[in-house]
């Protein structure tokens, strides 16, 4: 196994393990959507953590059409993902 692949998984098996002992712990853990959104975890006590949402868009778009965009689909996943209870 190649050095970067086994950081990589090395990586992995610690955070499952983090994710799972904190899901047990009572905290609520929201995953991001790819691995450039990974800092922005969600973990919560209060279970009001929020996912993170983020919309490609083709190069040379608007920034503010892209922003409403974003916006837009934060606003659809708030209402169709199941909260914790």
């Amino acid at each position: 196994m190649k050095t970067a692949e086994k950081k990589v998984r090395d990586a992995a098996s610690a955070l499952h393990e983090a994710i799972t002992e904190a899901r047990a712990a009572g905290l609520h853990v929201v995953w991001p959507r790819t691995v450039h959104d990974l800092p922005t975890i969600a973990v919560s006590e209060t279970k009001q953590a929020s996912a993170t949402v983020h919309v490609d868009m083709p190069e040379g778009t608007d920034p503010a059409l892209a922003g409403k965009a974003e916006a837009a689909a934060a606003k659809a996943v708030d209402k169709t993902v199941e909260r914790s209870k």
